[in-house]
């Protein structure tokens, strides 16, 4: 298994659309990733090459077996102290149990439940205590910037531990200080432009807002005595895959066009300077990694979904807890991209399942667009975190 680390340390524009409207996402979904990933693949070994690939892919689901698994693109925080690179904080969507909380943090959820309801992700920390049935902590401090849900062990590799402290005892002058630091830490934003286009039925122009985000940078600091200690935090996005089933031919292919997404991107309006990124940086995920075990463990009960999954209906059963994402759109191709896919529903990243469904390739394309150009798959194949039954029942 391998981690694609997305650097964006100059190129932090996004335009992560969900559908044909121009709502925008915070995350990099599954099929949109395979998508470039095959639209790459088509540019360096060409369209035969890729129809070889695919068909590969749809002769793996016969067998019921997953050769190829890619999670969404989530976040991380590359955390630097002194101006050296420190630690990188990884996230995954907030899965849908209830959190098994010790009795202080389940007074404060419960005394600011909505608080908790904002959170969309947790760090790898957080999933390490789901996964080994170990109680989650709460409060204000490791809930940054109303997104994030951090444990102890994050909050100490950002310098901010010090501040748990006020849970045990009231400092005024130490709140102050812990509201100028979260006062300089943003994450992302998301910016609104006003555009011009042309409607297609009319030929004239028409305004509309175009949304996108923007990762920042945070710049804060501690006192430690008469030392100031000086930090920052960069983030960007990072997906998992996992393709040891492929043979060496092809793993090499599907790598060089995993690492061509910092040059093609991802998303939408690439002309504008959004969806790019400086560098992908590919982590193999050994036994010599501290994740491996949180990753690659299948022995527990429950298991979350790490990417859209479209299942079949037999696989219903084996599906407890789970959001539906509704898909639609448009086609991006290098024949062409004005023509709308075939809309179709998936499973949420952050579902519980009691048992792995491998899902499938979805064929979206119209039957008219299939014989003018080519099909069109959108990756409904799973990749799961395994977890402990706590929290689930």
């Amino acid at each position: 298994m391998f981690l694609a680390k997305l650097i964006s340390k100059e190129r932090r524009y996004f335009s992560i659309g969900k559908d044909y409207t121009r709502s925008i996402s915070l995350v990099i979904h599954s099929d949109t990733l395979f998508s470039a990933i095959c639209n790459n693949f088509r540019k360096i070994y060409g369209n035969g090459k890729l129809e070889e690939f695919l068909e590969i892919l749809k002769k793996s689901e016969e067998k019921n077996e997953s050769i190829l698994e890619l999670s969404s693109c989530f976040h991380y925080f590359d955390v630097y102290k002194q101006g050296e690179f420190l630690k990188t904080i990884y996230f995954l969507p907030k899965p849908l149990i209830t959190f098994p909380f010790d009795d202080l943090s389940q007074e404060i959820v419960d005394e600011n439940f909505k608080l908790f309801k904002k959170i969309k992700f947790i760090s790898l920390e957080v999933a390490r205590k789901l996964q080994n049935n170990e109680k989650i902590s709460f409060n204000q401090f490791l809930n940054m910037v109303c997104c994030y849900l951090l444990d102890r062990e994050d909050l100490k590799i950002m310098g901010l531990s010090e501040f748990l402290t006020l849970l045990e005892k009231i400092n005024l002058n130490h709140e102050k200080i812990w509201r100028a630091i979260n006062n300089r830490i943003s994450i992302f934003e998301i910016m609104e432009e006003q555009k011009v286009g042309i409607s297609r039925g009319t030929n004239e122009s028409e305004p509309f807002i175009w949304p996108k985000m923007k990762f920042n940078k945070s710049i804060y600091f501690i006192r430690n005595g008469e030392e100031r200690i000086n930090y920052e935090i960069i983030p960007g996005f990072y997906f998992l895959f996992n393709c040891s089933n492929l043979n060496e031919e092809l793993r090499n292919e599907i790598y060089s066009s995993i690492k061509l997404i910092m040059d093609e991107g991802l998303g939408g309006k690439k002309s504008l300077g959004c969806g790019l990124f400086d560098d992908v940086e590919m982590i193999e995920l050994d036994e010599n990694n501290q994740y491996y075990k949180l990753l690659s463990e299948n022995s527990l009960e429950y298991f979350i979904n790490l990417s859209l999954v479209y299942p079949n209906k037999e696989d219903l059963e084996n599906i407890e807890y789970f959001n539906i994402f509704e898909r639609s759109g448009y086609i991006f191709s290098a024949d062409t991209n004005s023509l709308r896919f075939n809309d179709l529903k998936l499973i949420e990243e952050g579902g519980i399942f009691n048992k792995k469904v491998r899902g499938k390739l979805v064929q979206v394309a119209t039957d008219d667009f299939i014989k003018k150009y080519h099909k069109v798959y959108k990756n409904g194949i799973g990749m799961y975190l395994n977890i402990s039954k706590i929290g689930v029942e």
